[in-house]
């Protein structure tokens, strides 16, 4: 069904969304403060942990430090650029709970960019500067023998990797229509994803990264084309090609995810209030 003339766009919702909360949180601006300095810290501790692994070992799954650096960094960038874009999508299930998602459905305007937008705050920023600083640490620090294509999938892993988890919150978002109470059972995939893909995948071994690259394409995110600009060989023996093949895997995987979301619109029940 064609919309009526003059209803916004899913961009446009989707910004207008976006500021509406982004206005909110900042009402309250010590309080936002420091809860930006608290989830600069948190992704800063996370980081640290990282250097207290290797100041143990000099090397992680055939990763030196300044390769772990990068890599960590890809996968930490991704995430959480993904977070602040898509994330609404967990607090679904306490809407449902509450009554509220139906104030969305109700509105002449797209469901998916409001859930998108839903309570986003600009804290969601601070993770990306420890994360940048580890990949540009990694950048200037790795060995890497450079050249326009190496430069090219820098930016071309960032925007894989946000690409695939943002389909991931669509897939968390659809699970939550339908179960309701399941935000801690899909962080399973969410965050245990953000971790997984922080470190190299062949420390997990080979049937676990088999289901990683083909099952939940995780290694899609930064593994693959990381093995590329870094000059590792793949663990799989996988051809050349999947170095560059995230798009088509990221592409199939929205496809999926937004079919399984509109499989869960139409099997809602409204709260009736």
């Amino acid at each position: 069904m064609a919309e009526p003339a003059g209803t916004p766009g899913p961009v446009t919702t989707y910004l207008a969304a976006m500021r509406m909360w982004a206005r909110s949180a900042m009402q309250y601006r010590a309080s936002l403060v420091l809860l930006m300095v608290n989830a600069t810290l948190i992704a800063g501790l996370e980081l640290a942990a990282l250097l207290v692994v290797y100041g143990n070992v000099p090397s992680l799954g055939g990763f030196s430090l300044s390769e772990a650096l990068y890599l960590y960094g890809t996968a930490q960038a991704a995430f959480f650029a993904s977070d602040l874009l898509f994330t609404g999508t967990e607090y679904l299930g306490a809407r449902i709970r509450m009554g509220t998602f139906d104030a969305l459905l109700v509105r002449p305007v797209a469901v998916l960019p409001q859930v998108f937008a839903d309570q986003f705050t600009p804290r969601r920023f601070c993770p990306l500067i420890p994360a940048f600083g580890a990949m540009t640490a990694g950048l200037v620090t790795a060995p890497i023998r450079w050249t326009w294509l190496r430069a090219a999938l820098v930016p071309y892993t960032l925007l894989t990797g946000v690409a695939v988890f943002g389909a991931i919150w669509i897939f968390v978002g659809a699970f939550q229509i339908m179960v309701t109470d399941a935000s801690e059972a899909m962080n399973v995939v969410t965050y245990g994803g953000q971790y997984m893909t922080s470190y190299p995948l062949s420390l997990y071994g080979r049937n676990l990264m088999l289901f990683l690259t083909f099952g939940v394409p995780l290694g899609f995110v930064n593994w693959q084309p990381t093995l590329y600009v870094l000059d590792h060989p793949d663990p799989l023996d996988l051809p050349s090609v999947f170095r560059f093949a995230g798009p088509l895997f990221a592409a199939a995987l929205w496809g999926l995810a937004l079919l399984a979301w509109r499989g869960a619109l139409r099997h809602h029940r409204s709260t009736g209030s």
